[in-house]
């Protein structure tokens, strides 16, 4: 969840929405059968993994439980001391490091296995040059992976990557495009979660209508579903993946609110 989207909840009535849990199990899918092709999933060896741009940690932390053998380093610019230290002792339990940016001394002699970029370069508005810049990080090699997850199709561009600052949204060709400009090729894309195009289709057409007031706008910051309700959305959008999954096996890509990539140096 993003920082701007965490701070709409205090703590005590705060709950991740549905999206988060199945964006969980999407990256998750693919990053350990990436891992596993490689022989590095259930490793005797220690995996260094970044989450960049990581937000409230949710993700980290969750994913630090399915892949237990890795030291996690949590960064976004967002954290001050008090957000630091506040999700410090949070995760305390988790092996995570939280990080207001990239720091050589936390990473000296550690090889970056991965970097996960969870819906973060539509923030930046040189998102090619924040990909280079990652990849002269030291320890960042052709072995490397980038796992990237970003919102698909400018055209659905709304209200809500408005209010949080998205510069714009992708397809699978121009995520590529971009990757190529900074010296990475994506080895798997694709789209996911089809079942949501409707309803944001649904909101552009409404949006053409009625302009958006954008100070009533919320994001999944300010979910409050039962846990009944949660679990189904959750249930269905994890069946959505599959099944886009199932179809790429054929060569058929279904479009997707969102897109991904698993890349690496070219």
């Amino acid at each position: 969840m993003d920082i701007k989207e965490y701070k709409l909840k205090t703590e005590n009535t705060k709950q991740n929405h549905p999206w988060e849990f199945a964006r969980l199990e999407v990256v998750h899918d693919l990053l350990s059968k990436n891992l596993n092709k490689r022989g590095k999933l259930n490793s005797t060896n220690s995996l260094t993994i970044l989450d960049v741009g990581c937000g409230d940690g949710f993700f980290l932390e969750q994913l630090s439980k399915r892949i237990p053998n890795a030291d996690y380093f949590a960064v976004d610019t967002a954290f001050d001391d008090e957000f630091i230290d506040f999700f410090s002792k949070k995760y305390a339990s988790s092996n995570i490091t939280f990080l207001s940016e990239i720091k050589s001394d936390f990473l000296q002699d550690k090889h970056i296995d991965v970097i996960l970029l969870m819906d973060v370069i539509e923030h930046i508005e040189k998102d090619v040059d924040f990909l280079n810049d990652l990849t002269n990080l030291s320890g960042f090699d052709d072995e490397t992976i980038i796992v990237i997850t970003v919102p698909a199709y400018q055209s659905l561009f709304c209200s809500h990557d408005t209010w949080l600052g998205h510069y714009r949204r992708y397809t699978v060709k121009k995520l590529r495009n971009h990757l190529k400009q900074a010296g990475l090729k994506s080895e798997k894309d694709g789209y996911f979660f089809t079942s949501l195009l409707l309803p944001r289709l649904i909101q552009k057409f409404k949006e053409l209508i009625i302009k958006p007031n954008l100070d009533n706008v919320a994001g999944i910051g300010d979910w409050n579903g039962s846990e009944t309700s949660s679990k189904t959305i959750k249930n269905i959008l994890i069946l959505d993946y599959k099944w886009s999954r199932f179809k790429r096996k054929f060569g058929i890509r279904l479009p997707g609110l969102s897109c991904f990539s698993i890349c690496k140096k070219q």
